[in-house]
């Protein structure tokens, strides 16, 4: 038997190249987050102009080609079911936004207070609280959303009360904000 020394490989150290693979990587890096920014700006800006231009023809008031009822009796025949029907319609909607302004709003909440009481002690990070504002933005915009649509269903259900919705009539959503307890009628879903 032969007897040899064995040794060990020696490890090669590496050189930190300049490659075209690493090249080709920090291009898509780069190219990747801005080719996703300009199209999220592109459909944002689309969104931002038809939401202004929806806000700007609902606060100008009637166009020629808008319908306005002359009377209450007018609207509710015109929608071809009855006032008592309308009114079940209305209530159901009422109630269906109610319930998710309140699912998505409890939650909101609590989160917030878990976040201040957690703050309090230092244990969240830098992007623990970016994720935690992206959660409750989204949790509250919902809220709002269903708390408007459940504003827009209430009212409807006043204007079928009090049989009033043309401006000669006091009808409008004006009349209805200052006649009515309007907050708590949203936040309670009409049981106060």
């Amino acid at each position: 038997m032969t007897d040899q020394k064995q040794t060990a490989p020696t490890p090669e150290v590496k050189k930190a190249r300049f490659t075209t693979k690493r090249a080709g990587w920090i291009a898509l890096n780069f190219f990747t987050p801005a080719a996703e920014i300009k199209n999220m700006a592109r459909y944002t800006g689309n969104s931002a102009s038809r939401l202004w231009e929806r806000l700007r023809v609902v606060t100008s008031g009637h166009k020629a080609g808008d319908y306005r009822p002359a009377d209450w009796s007018q609207a509710v025949a015109d929608c071809g079911l009855s006032a008592e029907m309308l009114a079940r319609n209305f209530r159901i909607n009422r109630w269906l936004w109610w319930s998710l302004m309140w699912l998505t709003c409890l939650p909101a909440v609590g989160m917030l207070a878990m976040c201040l009481l957690v703050a309090a002690s230092g244990g969240i990070s830098g992007t623990g609280w970016l994720r935690i504002g992206c959660v409750f933005l989204v949790l509250f915009m919902m809220s709002a959303t269903s708390f408007v649509q459940a504003l827009a269903a209430s009212y409807r259900l006043w204007q079928l009360a009090e049989k009033r919705v043309s401006a000669s009539e006091k009808g409008s959503f004006k009349d209805y904000l200052s006649e009515s307890r309007w907050c708590r009628q949203v936040l309670s879903a009409g049981l106060f």
